[in-house]
């Protein structure tokens, strides 16, 4: 399935255009976070949030997704594969570490070498990217990589693909890297300290920076990453909520609202310990109903004021493989109320809930309304919550001792409708969601060849999740963070920060 000649010009025309000889001035940027990665800077760990924040200011992937989901090109000027399994990516020709060491295509086969070893299953980035089983020189610029299946949609899993400096990594060993990364991104580390880490410019970036030092601090309260930004204590402030978007505008600040690949939803506890559950949520109707119950217009107009828009399936428009022709479940408490009276249940029941012990301000909101809303038409929900740590363990095992709680559809890092599924599907290992009738589309959409059909499977299989409501599917997020009124050039790709573009404008 090699890429048409069009597609490939395509593509090189919108490689990014840096000038890489313009002066790096002097000046800070200092960016708030909730939490700094464990790992450090360990490129291999995980592309999620937190750790993209760090990652992305250090390395750069073969490839970048878009805000608007496009793939573009980025280490990698082109690539190409006959069968969707072998793909022979094409290298940049101006690219160093920020050791002086030149970008080869050695660099890339260490890197995959790694990630296919059973050393690298302690890694989340091989949980998060399709199974890499090797990879071979081609030339000092071409680097060929073998998926263990066929994989059509690879080059956007591609750009959640960092690359270390080989030596570094091979010397250093793991551990020792990890507190010294070498990357090729516009940024190299100073030091790491209890609750920041230091940064400079990467005099050899391919991707120069606009200014010369970068700070991220670690502020884990949202109130408090508010009031440093708005103290000049910061000058960005990542992982806002809506309630402070108006304090930060009227002091002179700006609003940074970044469409995402997530979709927030209640999902509902419909098998545990690989049994089935006795509930009334186990008839696609009674779902239906408590979609239609909720007034989600509302939640976002008002709760999440207007920073968002009603999902109507579990990817956003961004996403490869969104349904355009599906529209959300209407409000309507009445059809609701006949729904369920059809289900069996004319006076309601009751359910539990389960959010986390840290959710504050709108996401709270979010859980009593959709409470509200279900009370409305019977259905009586209790809400509980739990420590942050012991929330993930319940995620992790699907032991919920609930009968829904609130979850995403996450489609980082390669923004492909089909990743929330190994989540949302029989495809988890202890599975909350298993419905056997949609499986054979979904292994036919991950292994399909062909872009089109791909696309059809995946637009198919979204529509299916429509119509049988294994989640309120709520709101389409949006990133939101606070920016101080010298800053300029931000930009947030699904957690991968253009810190090349950012300058502070005195």
């Amino acid at each position: 399935m090699k890429h048409a000649a069009a597609l490939l010009t395509l593509l090189l025309a919108a490689a990014p255009a840096h000038a890489v000889d313009a002066p790096i001035k002097p000046g800070k940027i200092r960016l708030g976070i909730d939490s700094l990665p464990l790992s450090f800077g360990n490129p291999y760990r995980t592309a999620q949030i937190p750790s993209i924040y760090v990652l992305s200011a250090l390395y750069d992937g073969l490839t970048r997704i878009g805000v608007d989901g496009t793939l573009r090109p980025w280490l990698a000027t082109s690539w190409e594969s006959d069968d969707a399994v072998t793909w022979r990516f094409k290298l940049r020709d101006d690219v160093v570490f920020a050791d002086g060491t030149p970008l080869t295509a050695d660099a890339y086969k260490v890197a995959v070498d790694y990630l296919a070893s059973d050393e690298a299953l302690r890694e989340g980035l091989v949980r998060e990217i399709p199974k890499l089983k090797a990879a071979r020189v081609v030339d000092p610029r071409t680097i060929e990589i073998t998926l263990a299946e066929p994989d059509a949609l690879f080059p956007r899993s591609a750009a959640a693909l960092p690359v270390a400096e080989p030596k570094a990594w091979t010397t250093l060993g793991r551990e020792a890297f990890s507190k010294t990364p070498v990357g090729t991104g516009p940024y190299k580390i100073v030091r790491f300290e209890s609750n920041k880490i230091v940064l400079t410019a990467n005099d050899k970036s391919w991707r120069k920076p606009k200014v010369r030092d970068l700070e991220i601090v670690a502020i884990p309260d949202v109130s408090s990453r508010t009031q440093a930004l708005l103290a000049n204590q910061i000058d960005i402030a990542l992982g806002l909520g809506p309630e402070a978007m108006s304090d930060i505008t009227s002091e002179g600040g700006q609003v940074s609202a970044t469409p995402t690949a997530q979709v927030y939803v209640w999902s509902f506890m419909l098998q545990r310990e690989g049994k089935k559950v006795d509930t009334p949520l186990q008839d696609a109707r009674v779902r239906r109903a408590m979609t239609m119950a909720v007034n989600r217009q509302q939640i976002v107009d008002t709760i999440l004021g207007g920073y968002g828009k009603v999902a109507s399936q579990g990817a956003t428009p961004i996403v490869y493989g969104y349904n355009p022709d599906l529209k959300p479940l209407p409000y309507d408490p009445g059809a609701a109320k006949k729904l369920l009276a059809e289900a069996g249940y004319p006076n309601g029941f009751s359910m539990t809930m389960l959010a986390t012990a840290s959710a504050v301000g709108a996401q709270t909101q979010v859980h009593q309304r959709v409470a509200s809303d279900l009370a409305a038409v019977g259905i009586q929900v209790e809400i509980r919550t739990a420590p942050v740590p012991q929330y993930l363990n319940y995620l992790s095992r699907a032991t919920f001792p609930t009968d829904a709680f609130g979850v995403t559809f996450p489609a980082d890092p390669n923004i492909d409708a089909i990743r929330p599924l190994r989540i949302h599907s029989c495809l988890r290992r202890e599975a909350f969601y298993c419905d056997e009738r949609i499986m054979p589309k979904i292994k036919e959409a991950l292994a399909a060849r062909d872009p089109a059909t791909a696309l059809r499977l995946r637009r198919e299989i979204v529509a299916w999740y429509h119509d049988e409501a294994p989640s309120i599917f709520i709101s389409e997020d949006m990133r939101l963070a606070g920016l101080g009124a010298s800053v300029r050039g931000y930009e947030d790709a699904h957690g991968m920060i253009a810190y090349d573009a950012i300058d502070i404008v005195k």
